[in-house]
């Protein structure tokens, strides 16, 4: 999926990408994921992933446009749009994002954990701007309360719903992401060295957080080497 990224700065997803895996309509302006994008990736990812693996993804994923690689970024962007896009024309210094760039290891974490996690964290970043948006007139709603001149059907929520949304995308959707992926980058810790959070190994390479205390079979030799150079998760 090559998409220009109009963010100035790498970064891990695009707005189109968000749109694929979050749980949203697919004609929400476009411009309200785009603006959260940065923040839900500082505020979450990057911690998550620890800095060296973050902006060794982004490094990857993001390409800048020169004389040289211009016309062949220009053809992939323009193949990967939907039917009937309008083609686009790139200029010397644009951003050309894809997960096409990635290393084939990256790529396999992006595509079992890290895609749909940053879709996620970026629409709970664009939650807010949902529900109020500043505009020429101030702080406004996003959708008229319900009244005789609302004729569209749809009304703001209360603050409270908007919270409880917030607090359960983060509980019951992120946060088991998060957890999932940490286990998957540490079952296969050798692909990912700049992974730098607890994996759960002693220095001697030896699993200490189990699910009970007993060890069995702990001196014999088990070849483990893909799994962070424990002999047990």
């Amino acid at each position: 999926m090559y998409r220009i990224n109009p963010l100035m700065r790498d970064v891990l997803i695009t707005t189109d990408e968000v749109i694929f895996h979050a749980p949203t309509k697919h004609t929400l302006d476009p411009r309200t994921i785009e603006q959260s994008i940065i923040i839900a990736e500082e505020r979450i990812i990057r911690p998550a992933l620890s800095d060296d693996l973050y902006y060794d993804l982004i490094l990857q994923k993001n390409k800048t446009v020169t004389a040289d690689n211009k016309d062949t970024l220009q053809d992939q962007v323009n193949s990967s749009l939907p039917a009937g896009s309008e083609q686009v024309i790139l200029a010397i210094g644009d951003i050309v994002n894809a997960f096409e760039f990635l290393s084939a290891d990256y790529l396999k974490l992006w595509k079992q954990h890290l895609w749909k996690l940053t879709a996620e964290v970026v629409m709970l970043g664009a939650t807010p701007e949902s529900f109020v948006q500043f505009g020429s007139a101030g702080v406004i709603h996003t959708v008229p309360a319900a009244g005789p001149m609302n004729t569209t059907g749809e009304v703001s929520p209360e603050l409270r719903s908007v919270k409880w949304l917030m607090d359960k995308k983060m509980m019951d959707r992120i946060d088991p992401l998060t957890q999932a992926m940490h286990e998957w980058i540490c079952r296969y810790k050798i692909q990912y060295p700049l992974y730098q959070k607890e994996c759960g190994c002693d220095s001697k390479g030896v699993a200490y957080k189990r699910k009970s205390d007993i060890v069995l079979s702990v001196y014999d030799e088990i070849d483990n080497s893909s799994n962070c150079g424990c002999y047990e998760d």
